[in-house]
């Protein structure tokens, strides 16, 4: 009488570890940590002792971009918010806003952004690829405060300014909206902080110094500095201009 031999079962794997299994070679979604142009100087962080982290874009991320056709201030927003770790998205001000928003295409997508720009000149429609390690990030001084001080040019007046945040971009649509509300972020004029005054003066400005205080409120001083030369490919035409970013830009191309 011989003797059969049971074969064994190998354990039923559950779906967690089948996942597991099938996502063996995905790469790993890895949060990066960022200095800001602000060195994070102005933060709140909820846990002090971690930096402040970004990690790459994923598909449902995407898909938020795209089911939006209008990729408005509010849509960035939010995908800044999946995206970001250890510090409220509303708190963070505007020149770090563009920096992480510039940081969190790269990491996703790769440092290479293409782009379709037509010539002013000559009307053709050139391929152009940006580079967006190339672009240079000015830094805030070490002994910036916020508010941070400022001399009228005009009047001759101290004044004191506080730096917009995400929080306060309802308020900077247009010219038009930004002047209307140029007291909510000048929190004194020459030790005067009493808003009834502080609006009435600002009505009364003259020109240059409006220019300046709306200078500082647009932060064109600190962060990514996004001057790009434009070449034409068919033409002689040769410009500085803006990165154009555009819906496209977070998005493969």
């Amino acid at each position: 009488m011989t003797e059969t031999k049971e074969k064994a079962v190998a354990p039923k794997k559950n779906d967690d570890a089948i996942i597991k299994e099938l996502l063996a070679n995905a790469p790993p979604v890895e949060e990066v940590a960022v200095e800001l142009p602000s060195k994070n100087k102005f933060y709140k962080l909820l846990n002090p002792s971690n930096p402040i982290t970004l990690r790459p874009m994923n598909f449902e991320d995407e898909k938020s971009i795209a089911s939006n056709k209008n990729v408005n201030q509010n849509v960035l927003n939010v995908l800044l918010s999946r995206c970001i770790n250890n510090v409220d998205v509303r708190s963070i001000l505007l020149f770090d806003k563009l920096f992480l928003l510039l940081k969190l295409r790269e990491i996703s997508y790769g440092t290479e952004y293409k782009v379709t720009l037509s010539c002013p000149a000559c009307r053709k429609d050139n391929q152009i690829v940006f580079d967006l390690t190339q672009l240079g990030v000015n830094y805030i001084e070490d002994e910036l405060t916020n508010p941070t001080s400022m001399k009228l040019p005009i009047l001759k007046k101290s004044v004191k300014v506080r730096l917009p945040r995400v929080n306060d971009e309802h308020y900077l649509n247009n010219v038009d909206e930004i002047t209307a509300n140029l007291w909510r972020f000048v929190e004194e004029i020459e030790g005067h902080t009493k808003k009834t005054i502080i609006s009435e003066v600002l009505k009364n400005l003259p020109l240059k110094d409006i220019h300046t205080l709306l200078d500082v409120l647009q932060g064109s001083r600190y962060g990514v500095d996004t001057k790009v030369r434009f070449a034409c490919n068919y033409c002689t035409h040769n410009e500085i201009t803006d990165l154009p970013i555009t819906a496209d830009f977070f998005t493969v191309n």
